[in-house]
């Protein structure tokens, strides 16, 4: 089979897919269009070879992609499999018919009312759902949001963290990410968070109102002051709205909503992904699409024409690129157009109970009761993708060190029935408590959170045998007696939470059996929430509570950090590997000396 676009060497079968056409080309590889024996169509993102050569990125890549596949398929492209062995690196994602919204607003001009609403509700509820997966997009932008006939869709999520086992930069020395989008602290080096992409969402939804990017200027160095330095205009935006992008792209991230806030000031108090997404299918098709769908499979041999046109009708033989803002063009009869005004996007009930809320901004509500809380600031993350940033240990080897920085990119703790504990307190800088005599002369230094969350990506690495436990630990006390509460996930997949007092304790909720992948991380995230009525403590295994108990005799604040067991003087032997660690809450300050306690303990 002969395709038109495809030049001499590419790929005319990627697995079990044959190529119909290319879509399109990126900074990470070059996106096909595919079609399975069954006739169904698919975007395959084949990964440059001068990355995937890189054995740490290819680690990377494989815990990043397996992640990308939990994302919930809310206003997504969803990743349906991944290739992460063998000489060729790829992902396979739902094919997304559509312009992307950077050439859909070139050509039609900027989005208004409800068009504009509903796309603001629609990648919001993209990132709830990514965000909930524990996954952040980081390359959020215009090109990577495609206008399907049944709304808005986000694509290429979290797979471009792979890249930072890079160093951060390319080969071409450019920097990894698209400027004009890219949150300040990111732009600084600093750990990238879910915070980023809800100061690229803003800046997306800027760029739609006004067809401009919010932070303009021709050379690289101008971008770069404007998004450190200033504040965009936000021209086309205006009542709740501006206000809601105006804080998410406050140069602060702690003072940024967050993806579920942002979605729920849209549509509704705790509103859930798969409502917003039903609301803005709904309200999209309101009046018949303007876009025909693509053509039949085709069986012969593919003429320019025959490629499917994945943008409007009057698009000609311009086939939109999957994430990227290029057109292959073909013999077109007239200019590639998109009109927004025309489609009515929300239009009726179903727009009113779309963005009704839109009249009130109101930003940090209450926390939803399924998933891990929301809206608490970032106080600390470490992807141990360096070693030396505090965490007891070098570099691991995996024969004279038994935990320590990987070079592959996680932290790694090893545990036997010889040494079969396993305790790292994080780095955080935190007080446990304020000081008994503050000096009022000193600056004042953060108090850990009476109330937090922690989280981290942990797994089981080759070389484990028998039974064996990891997870988080919060309120520790640096003894050799085991003070702490544990939240656990044991090789069974079995999730608990313990109460340790001087190495005596007990469960604090039944044990729980989970859904556990076969192989790559899970995350595993816990609250310590103190209150006037005790401590409530609350575990979650990829997103999902499996338990919540109160203790009315609670610990002090204290540590947090990773744990892994095996039983003492038995033959198990657990590797564990730790990954994403974070810790979010409202510190309080106290006066005391400018110095932290540091250090790291077994």
């Amino acid at each position: 089979m002969t395709v038109s676009n495809l030049n001499a060497g590419e790929p005319l079968e990627i697995g079990r897919y044959r190529v119909l056409g290319r879509l399109g080309r990126g900074g990470m590889g070059t996106v096909y269009l595919g079609e399975s024996s069954d006739g169904q169509r698919v975007a395959i993102k084949v990964i440059n070879p001068e990355y995937s050569r890189h054995e740490q990125f290819r680690m990377r890549f494989r815990r990043e992609a397996d992640a990308a596949q939990r994302v919930r398929r809310f206003c997504t492209a969803a990743v349906l499999e991944t290739a992460l062995d063998g000489d060729q690196l790829y992902v396979v994602t739902e094919y997304v018919p559509g312009p992307n919204l950077e050439e859909a607003v070139q050509s039609g001009g900027p989005l208004r009312g409800s068009s504009l609403d509903a796309l603001a509700v629609g990648v919001a509820t993209a990132l709830a759902a990514i965000h909930g997966a524990g996954v952040v997009h980081r390359d959020l932008k215009p090109s990577n949001v495609l206008l399907s006939p049944v709304g808005p869709r986000v694509i290429d999520f979290g797979i471009a963290r792979a890249l930072d086992t890079l160093g951060g930069i390319t080969g071409t020395g450019e920097i990894l990410g698209t400027p004009r989008y890219m949150a300040p602290e990111a732009l600084r080096g600093e750990p990238v968070s879910s915070a980023c992409d809800v100061f690229s969402w803003g800046c997306l939804v800027a760029f739609a109102a006004s067809g401009r990017p919010p932070f303009g200027g021709e050379s690289l160095p101008s971008v770069l002051y404007q998004v450190l330095n200033t504040e965009p205009p936000l021209d086309g935006l205006d009542g709740p709205l501006r206000e809601l992008v105006t804080h998410a792209i406050a140069k602060d991230p702690a003072r940024r909503p967050t993806s579920q806030q942002i979605l729920d000031s849209l549509v509704g108090r705790s509103a859930e992904p798969e409502q917003a997404a039903h609301s803005v299918r709904a309200a999209w098709q309101q009046s018949p699409p303007l876009m025909t769908p693509p053509p039949a499979p085709h069986a012969g041999p593919m003429t320019p024409a025959a490629v499917p046109a994945a943008g409007p009708p009057d698009a000609g033989t311009a086939v939109w690129a999957q994430g990227t803002g290029e057109t292959s063009p073909g013999s077109a009869t007239g200019a590639a157009r998109w009109s927004p005004g025309g489609r009515a996007l929300a239009v009726g009930a179903a727009a009113a109970a779309l963005v009704a809320a839109i009249g009130g901004t109101a930003l940090y509500f209450a926390l939803s009761s399924g998933g891990p809380p929301e809206g608490l600031p970032l106080l600390y993350q470490e992807d141990f993708t360096q070693s030396g940033n505090g965490w007891a240990g070098g570099v691991y080897d995996g024969y004279n060190s038994r935990y320590g920085y990987s070079p592959e990119g996680y932290y790694a703790v090893d545990v036997n029935g010889t040494n079969p504990v396993g305790r790292k307190k994080a780095p955080i800088g935190f007080l446990t408590a304020p000081p008994a005599t503050p000096d009022p002369s000193a600056s004042p230094t953060p108090v850990i959170p009476d109330r937090l969350l922690l989280g981290v990506d942990a797994g089981v690495r080759d070389g484990s045998s028998g039974p064996g436990e990891y997870g988080l630990f919060c309120r520790g006390e640096d003894d050799y007696q085991a003070t702490r509460y544990e939240f656990l996930l044991d090789t069974l997949g079995t999730a608990r939470i313990r109460k340790a007092v001087k190495s005596g304790g007990g469960e604090l909720i039944k044990p729980v059996q989970v859904d556990v992948p076969e192989d790559g991380p899970v995350r595993i995230q816990a609250e310590c929430a103190g209150g006037t009525d005790g401590v409530r403590l609350t575990m979650w295994v990829d997103g999902r509570q499996v338990g919540s108990a109160l203790d009315t005799d609670p610990l002090p604040n204290g540590q947090v950090g990773l744990l892994t067991r095996v039983g003492e003087k038995s033959r198990a032997v657990l590797k564990a590997s730790f990954d994403n660690f974070t810790m979010h809450g409202v510190p309080r300050t106290a006066t005391s000396s400018p110095t932290a306690p540091g250090g790291n303990s077994e």
